[in-house]
């Protein structure tokens, strides 16, 4: 009696499904169609991000070379207690020439007016500055042109371990006023986006107990302001510098996360700092 009640379900549904006969073929048309949606759908998709991608600041001189961003970020490279690479003789240079539109004039600044989509929009980071001044950077590596090399696994600040770390402020007049950076980056450094003009980057190699110390480099409003590759009237040739000094001082320099702050008469440089606290980010 169970089997064959069973039995008649089995016909039963092989009924409502339909029957084919041998050699019949199955109909292909809707999963077809399906297919064709799915696919169609994933390049719209696909296309759009890339359209936006090639639209978004910094835009290249792909498609106009009157529309087109020029920014500009300073940095410093700062070796445990010492900014690296900070005078005329030793400035890092260009090695390739700027093929792609990122590059220094040994001023301390990254200059970024992008020639080609490749490195414009989401395309314009980190790693391609690195490429034209032959900074090899990894996680826990990196070696400058003049053979200057930071190692974690073995290089020391005294008696210290060290870590590499790139400290990175959204408006550079806030590092100088002595903010805390937006971002402190320990990986990823190629991946670092360019987001905005006038950003400030400190490149630092320091003990773990001082990350929430990095410094910024002396003068970086000065060097954003008297740009050698803007014209007169650009409103970056335009931006007054604003320091502060005292009598017999001759640098000043920011560091994040002191509560203190010190000079003295005759002294070469001055040190002002803001109470505040960072958190690690990794870039992207």
């Amino acid at each position: 009696m169970g089997k064959a009640s069973s039995a008649k379900k089995v016909a039963r549904a092989a009924r409502a499904g339909g029957s084919r006969r041998p050699g019949q073929r199955r109909a292909l048309g809707f999963p077809a169609l399906i297919f064709a949606i799915v696919v169609s759908g994933s390049s719209l998709v696909l296309f759009a991000r890339a359209d936006r991608a090639e639209t978004e600041a910094p835009r290249s001189q792909a498609d106009s070379v009157d529309d087109f961003d020029h920014w500009h970020a300073a940095y410093g490279v700062y070796d445990c207690t010492t900014f690296l690479f900070s005078d005329e003789a030793t400035a890092i240079q260009d090695a390739l020439n700027d093929p792609l539109g990122i590059h220094t004039h040994g001023d301390g600044v990254i200059h970024i007016h992008p020639f080609t989509d490749a490195a414009g929009g989401r395309n314009a980071r980190m790693r391609l500055f690195f490429d034209d001044v032959d900074i090899e950077a990894s996680d826990s590596k990196w070696t400058f042109p003049d053979g200057t090399e930071w190692d974690e696994a073995t290089k020391k600040c005294g008696e210290e371990s060290g870590q590499i770390v790139v400290a990175k402020w959204n408006d550079a007049q806030l590092a100088a006023d002595g903010e805390r950076p937006n971002e402190l980056i320990t990986e990823d450094f190629g991946d670092i986006r360019f987001r905005n003009d006038r950003e400030y980057y400190t490149f630092a190699f320091v003990p773990e107990s001082e990350l929430s110390e990095i410094p910024v480099r002396p003068d970086v409003i000065t060097d954003l302001s008297t740009l050698s590759d803007v014209s007169e009237d650009d409103p970056n040739a335009n931006l007054e510098a604003t320091t502060t000094t005292v009598e017999g001082d001759t640098t000043s320099s920011t560091v994040v996360g002191d509560t203190t702050s010190g000079t003295a008469p005759g002294d070469t440089t001055s040190t002002t700092a803001a109470d505040s606290s960072t958190t690690t980010t990794v870039a992207g």
